[in-house]
């Protein structure tokens, strides 16, 4: 159920209609209902999956709960319902990865054979909904969660549906607070409206123009010039941006319409001037939840800068695992934290030493371009990981295009429209990163959003064509 689809409308109509029309202890329940039809439209039987999913942890959490109020030990519990997660997340989605991996490095043929004989099929938004329930268990011994959840608070905290899918992924401090005290004003529903407007010209208008333009690319980079692959490999990575930018955009904006509030994920991250900036801003709460879950654990930034740095390497790389069952993913994850530890070293950017002062002219412009750049190339082993066995192979012919600055081969079809679409996602970016538009807009929200849905309306019709899944989804 995409949310530029008419199913994700009348669903989402019906709820809201109903809901600001019951009193607030029915408001919860309902929210449970949709959420639970909202999953069970992209696949009925992995519904009871997850529900079983969700039931398990709330008894361990109960568990932990009861452990902690009479002064018992309960690190193993936590340990063994972590381990719990981590296994089915383990099983569904690294089965295939695992045991070809150890097929490629032994060559045993029962390997094989094991991948051969099982169909295994992924979960929608198993990797989001495990983090998110993996960081209650945590957050429950860290004393962060101080009273018991009722069931239906639990279960709404996890299935609520316009971030079921995914993401943000949301902390029990973002969201439990609002479950009781839903509040809806005329500013809070304007809001709501424009993220949801932003979030469809993101998507449609721009990532799902992107997408067939650049995909021969990746199909057979060999065949073009190296301006091609080049100018490819940006706008990918506006694509990327606006597609799950624009996703995390209408799931804020549905929120906001229900009187909550959800955690942005992006804060203008191409207009970063380091690496370090821009993990700040880019996928914002799978960030914060690596640092807090992983990095902080591993040891965080206390001892030696080497340490620091190899933390935050290894973050970076299984960060990387997270997004995908590939190596690919993992160099993709491997290239960003290389980039990070090289900046750290150097002292790159804001530092307590800079490589290049403030006092030279356009030096921030300079940081600017040279970062979103170097982050672009990191989407080519990222986009790469579609092709299966073959991504390493396309990773490398890409790379290889672009730094021998081919100027034999085809040239890409359409490859004149892909600077319009790099700077439309730029434009999007600057508003994120400044207040400075939308500060000056305020006055004029009144008129400016009949308007904009005019717009928007026209502009799916002329651009829409029903609508692709959020490249996210398969996560």
């Amino acid at each position: 159920m995409l949310f530029n689809s008419i199913p994700y409308l009348l669903l989402f109509a019906f709820t809201y209609l109903i809901y600001w029309n019951i009193p607030q202890k029915g408001r919860k329940p309902l929210l449970v209902v949709s959420s639970l039809i909202f999953y069970a439209y992209f696949s009925f039987p992995f519904l009871f999956h997850f529900l079983l999913v969700i039931l398990v942890n709330y008894g361990f959490s109960e568990w932990i709960f009861r452990k902690k109020d009479k002064g018992e030990k309960y690190n193993h519990l936590l340990f063994s319902i972590v381990a719990l997660n981590l296994i089915n997340l383990g099983f569904f989605k690294y089965f295939y990865f695992i045991t070809g991996s150890l097929f490629s490095l032994t060559g045993y043929p029962a390997f094989k054979e094991i991948s051969g004989t099982w169909s295994i099929f992924l979960p929608l938004a198993i990797s989001f909904y495990t983090f998110q329930i993996i960081a209650v268990q945590v957050d429950i011994h860290r004393g962060i969660i101080e009273k018991r959840m009722s069931a239906v608070d639990y279960f709404l905290f996890i299935l609520f549906f316009p971030q079921l899918i995914a993401g943000p992924i949301m902390r029990s401090q973002d969201f439990l607070p609002q479950l009781d005290h839903p509040t809806i004003d005329s500013d809070r529903m304007k809001k709501g409206l424009f993220l949801i407007i932003g979030g469809l010209f993101k998507k449609v208008i721009i990532a799902e123009n992107i997408a067939p333009i650049i995909s021969p690319i990746y199909m057979d980079p060999s065949k073009f010039d190296s301006f091609s692959i080049f100018f490819s490999v940006l706008a990918f990575a506006v694509q990327v941006y606006c597609d799950f930018s624009g996703y995390t955009d209408m799931a804020r904006g549905s929120a906001n319409l229900l009187g909550y509030e959800i955690p942005e994920n992006f804060q203008g991250p191409f207009f970063s001037q380091s690496f370090r900036e821009l993990w700040s801003r880019w996928h914002i709460t799978l960030s914060s939840w690596l640092r807090d879950y992983i990095y902080i654990p591993l040891g965080g930034s206390k001892g030696s800068i080497f340490r620091s740095n190899l933390n935050s390497f290894i973050t970076m790389c299984l960060g990387g695992l997270w997004h995908g069952a590939n190596w690919a993913f993992v160099l993709w994850g491997a290239y960003l934290g290389a980039l990070i530890w090289i900046e750290r070293s150097l002292y790159l950017g804001r530092g307590k030493k800079k490589l290049l002062s403030d006092s030279i002219p356009f030096v921030g412009i300079f940081r600017t371009i040279v970062i979103f750049i170097a982050f672009s190339f990191s989407g080519v082993f990222f986009r790469a990981a579609a092709r299966g066995e073959e991504s390493m192979n396309v990773a490398f012919e890409i790379f290889k295009g672009v730094l021998t600055f081919r100027n034999t081969g085809e040239t890409l079809s359409r490859v004149d429209e892909l600077p319009t679409f790099i700077a439309l996602g730029l434009m999007f970016n600057w508003f994120q990163h400044s207040n400075f538009v939308y500060e000056k807009l305020k006055p004029y929200q009144n008129i400016l959003l009949p308007f904009l849905s005019v717009v928007i309306l026209l502009l799916l019709g002329i651009f829409g064509d029903g609508g692709q899944d959020f490249i996210y989804f398969q996560f």
